[in-house]
């Protein structure tokens, strides 16, 4: 506390000392396009090396100016320079200057297009003029692609990538690093993180909508007015302030997918005004989307060696609702002096029905050569929710300028009321069906003295098995009887399950304060501080329900009137051919798996063994309380040294005080013991960056910082969990070590002067104390075979790649080829890292190869683009052998976007998502000969109109 109080001393002897020490006048404006803000314009009192860039509402403020007469010299990617002459009192505000495309080519496209909020343009120029290495993407190219949340705005920014949940971005990657190495914001400020089934620091982001994003700045490496606590680096989403003048945006929209045979609608809403003498300006807009999913999945499991003992064939339709609110509000006093206000929320229901059948390769009786096959019912409604709000200043004074900001920000996870208000959860009633014949060919019974499970599996092709990915009838082909299909009659009732999790985190207060002062053209430092006070509680429990009624066990059939055939049902798996649909048989309707809780509740008896509570020492990784602080200090200073050559400079120190408070279970005594863990660390982190511009157009980077990532909440809570429907148990490492990284990064760019960047560069990370799960089987409870993951600080590692990308108009072509033009971006990738057995492997997560191509065509008020995605397969876990690592398959996407502006305010548009339909895979090992999980979504298309005032 005594070093929060010298900084803020600091602080105000230099705020306070900066009207005195300012000389000269100082002009202030606003530069825009006649229509909106042009962010990272430069600004050049012309003759001096003396200039500002414009921030990102357009706004600059040009300190210490001599008395006189003076020329500004403004300057823009894709515009024309413009001079102004200012004859300077003091003090002279200059108002709006506004600037003309540099060329007819460049007008079409955005002239006919000034009803969008950004441009391309804007975006490049942010990037251009940055002393940190970053990718930007504004608004406009957002909306030219179907990107409909967050996350999914990213996966098209060289070194990017996501992770898919029902086909939907979720998780963001930079750089091929884990996303819980990654640091996501919204408006600069980290947000809580609550997540059905992860325990880590990554945010989800398929919770808030893509429409209420301005900007999306990707941050290669930092400097240190920037929070560092991201490896990998940091993904910032600007949310939509105050426009210029009055806006009113309104897009309507519906489609179609393919999968689920459903529809889809969309529909958002902005309106923004000013007042008339441009002190007060607000922005509000809504997002609502609402769509139809279906996916079909199949998913082998394993248990005490490589063979599958339980293949699932599962079904799944729902729909998803996602709902975005962002309001800003600011008032500028005096040019110098301004307030802002900013609040979002957004939110995820996703209402499911799942179908999940599985064959029980374990259970064979080869004396009959008959298994067992089980239904899984499943209903249940998944919600994120999230909300923050924050308050802050923009205060000139002299040369110095000062902001401060104050937020909040709160996210939960929680099951929708289903199957009742009082029993929310992950709802699952179960059937199973015993003497279903199975060919005994398949079923190998290997000694685990020979390595085998000792029970029987069914083995993969490349195994010495029968199963094989790549041959559908091989892959179904285990039912001994081709015309199979499961019984109503036959079906009885096995157990119910009621999955319960609920997730908050907040953060309950983030507060920053930041100082910069210009002492001459040439230098300038900044110092501030940031402190964030969160907390997290996480709840879990896993109930299984058996019968217990003096009445006989039900079967499928006493509940005939529930009865339905499953939805979904014909085409299940239809991408690769499959005919295993025949075999499904009856299933239970929503309403009827509900009822089944309600009318047999008295029936039903809690079955202690199999079911994880906390009185039973059980869910003991996935029940505990955090509590933690974050108080950051920096110092930077910015050293012109030549009007080609900049230098960055400083050091960033924060300090982390976490408090962990769990549950051991004393199997000894059967007794519960609550525990509390306590750690604390400084991450001490210096940075420099070298910024060299031979050329007005031409920028030579250079970057060495050092970042670090905080481990991730589940892996430090102090108990353990077995997943007994998984064999999985997770434990946590209450005395884990934050990893930190060296960061080396060197970048050429060049950009276009009609609107456009090519550049390429190198980047390497020296990591110590890496966290990932060692995972290898062993005992649990006298269960054997079951797959351990625990957390684990590794040895030394190191990551390293090439960065290549182009963004090009065809403009020096003839005729109608010069309105085509092309977005290319690569990036290769290499790592190592040493597990505590000594095996080498690479960085969990991280792909050999990224890649993204559009081909695009704009004329007038035509826009279509053509992208294409590629990510290339990674490891998550490993085991200590190649068959044992478990990998997230190679992925491809392909989508299609057209729009057509008609007049000066309609536009109409149409695009299609997922044209490919490449499946989603894991699979153990390097190859996909041993799939893990294989899931199709479906093509998604829609078309609608868009009013823009």
């Amino acid at each position: 506390m005594n070093n929060f109080k010298l900084l803020l001393s600091s602080l105000f002897l230099l705020f306070t000392c900066s009207a005195a020490l300012g000389q000269g006048a100082t002009i202030v404006g606003i530069v825009n396009d006649g229509n909106y803000p042009l962010p990272g314009a430069s600004v050049m009192v012309s003759g001096t090396a003396k200039g500002v860039n414009t921030d990102f509402d357009g706004n600059f403020i040009l300190s210490n100016v001599k008395n006189g007469v003076v020329t500004l010299e403004i300057s823009y990617i894709g515009f024309e320079t413009k001079t102004v002459s200012v004859n300077t009192n003091f003090k002279k505000n200059v108002g709006i200057i506004t600037l003309l495309p540099s060329n007819q080519n460049l007008e079409e496209v955005i002239i006919t297009s000034s009803g969008r909020r950004n441009s391309e343009a804007r975006a490049l120029s942010i990037q251009k003029k940055s002393m940190s290495i970053m990718n930007v993407i504004a608004a406009d190219g957002i909306g030219k692609l179907p990107d409909r949340n967050a996350a999914e705005t990213v996966q098209r920014i060289q070194g990017l990538s996501i992770e898919r949940d029902q086909g939907e971005g979720r998780f963001v990657s930079v750089r091929g690093l884990p996303p819980f190495w990654a640091s996501t914001t919204i408006n600069g400020n980290r947000i809580p993180t609550a997540e059905e089934e992860t325990t880590s620091r990554a945010t989800a982001f398929d919770f808030f909508p893509s429409d209420l994003i301005s900007y999306v700045q990707a941050a290669k490496a930092y400097t240190p007015d920037m929070e560092a606590d991201g490896i990998g680096g940091g993904v910032n989403f600007i949310t939509q302030t105050a426009p210029t003048k009055r806006i009113l945006n309104v897009n309507v929209g519906g489609g179609y997918n393919e999968k689920s045979g459903e529809p889809i609608y969309n529909a958002s809403l902005t309106f923004g005004d000013r007042s008339k003498d441009g002190k007060l300006g607000f922005i509000i807009n809504g997002s609502y989307w609402n769509r139809n999913w279906g996916t079909d999945n199949f998913e082998a499991r394993r248990k005490g060696d490589e063979g599958v003992f339980r293949m699932e064939l599962r079904d799944y339709n729902g729909v998803r609702v996602t709902k975005g609110l962002n309001g800003a509000m600011e008032y500028n006093f005096t040019p110098e002096h301004k307030m802002y206000f900013r609040g979002v929320y957004g939110t995820l229901s996703d209402t499911e029905t799942h179908y999940k059948h599985r064959v029980r390769f374990d259970k064979f009786d080869s004396a009959t050569s008959t298994a067992r096959v089980e239904l899984q019912n499943i209903y249940n409604e998944l919600i994120t929710e999230m909300i923050g709000g924050e308050i802050g200043g923009r205060h000139v004074v002299g040369n110095g300028k000062f902001d401060w900001s104050i937020a909040n920000y709160n996210n939960e996870f929680r099951y929708g009321g289903i199957p009742t208000e009082q029993d929310k959860s992950y709802y699952v009633v179960k059937f199973k069906q015993d003497g279903v014949g199975i060919k005994p060919e398949y079923l190998q019974n290997r000694p685990e003295a020979d390595g085998g499970a000792g029970d029987d599996r069914a083995y993969w092709k490349a195994d010495g098995g029968l199963l094989d990915y790549n041959d559908t009838d091989a892959l179904f082909g285990f039912f001994s009887d081709s015309s199979f299909k499961m019984d109503a009659t036959q079906m009885s009732f096995a157990d119910l399950e009621l999955y319960k999790i609920s997730i908050k985190e907040r953060d309950n207060i983030v507060a920053s304060l930041n100082y910069e002062y210009t002492f001459n053209d040439n230098f300038k430092i900044k110092v501030g501080t940031k402190f964030r006070d969160k907390d997290r509680r996480a709840k879990f429990e896993d109930l299984f329900y058996g019968w217990s009624g003096a009445a006989a066990t039900p079967v499928l059939s006493d509940y005939s009137q529930y009865i339905i055939e499953q939805p979904g049902r014909a085409d299940y798996l239809k991408e690769i051919g499959s005919n295993i649909q025949s075999t499904f048989g009856p299933v239970l309707s929503r309403q009827g798996m509900v009822n089944f809780w309600k009318n047999n509740k008295n029936n039903l008896s809690v079955v202690e063994g199999d079911s994880e509570m906390l009185k039973n020492g059980g869910g003991l990784g996935r029940n505990f309380n955090v509590d933690e602080t974050h108080l950051s200090f920096y110092g930077m200073g910015t050293l012109k040294l030549s009007d080609e050559l900049t230098v960055l400079g400083g050091l960033r120190a924060t300090k982390t005080e976490t408090e962990v408070n769990g549950y051991v279970w004393d199997a000894d005594l059967s007794q519960l013991n609550a525990v509390r863990n306590v750690k604390d660390y400084w991450a001490v982190l210096p940075m420099l960056h070298v910024k060299y511009s031979p050329k007005a157009d031409l920028n030579i980077r250079f970057a060495a910082t050092r970042s670090f990532s905080r481990p991730n909440f589940g892996d430090i809570a102090p108990g353990g969990t077995f997943i007994s429907f998984d064999n999985e148990f997770k434990g946590g490492n209450p005395n884990l070590n934050p990893t930190f990284s060296w960061n080396f990064d060197l970048l050429g760019e060049y950009y276009f002067k009609n609107v456009g960047v090519v550049n390429a560069g190198i980047f390497y990370k020296s990591i110590t104390d890496p966290v990932f799960n060692d995972t290898y089987q062993g005992t649990y409870n006298g269960n054997a075979g079951v797959e351990f993951s625990t957390p684990v600080n590794g040895a030394d590692a190191w990551i390293g790649g090439i960065e290549l990308g182009i963004n090009k108009r065809f403009d020096f072509l003839p005729g109608f080829l010069q309105y085509f033009g092309t977005q290319l971006n690569a990036t290769f990738m290499d790592s190592e890292m040493t597990k505590p057995s000594g095996r080498k492997v690479s960085i969990p997560y991280q792909a050999n190869t990224l890649f993204n191509a559009q081909l695009f065509f704009e004329k007038g008020g035509f826009n279509t683009r053509l992208a294409y995605n590629h990510k290339g397969s990674y490891a998550i876990g490993f085991g200590e052998r190649d068959i044992d690592d478990i990998y997230y398959g190679k992925y491809n996407t392909l989508d299609f976007s057209a729009s057509y502006q008609i007049g000066k305010n309609w536009t109409i548009f149409t695009d299609v998502n997922n044209i490919l339909n490449n499946p989603l895979i894991y699979h153990y090992g390097k190859t996909e000969d041993r799939p893990k999980q294989v899931e199709f979504y479906g093509i998604k298309g829609s078309i609608g109109v868009k009013y823009n005032l």
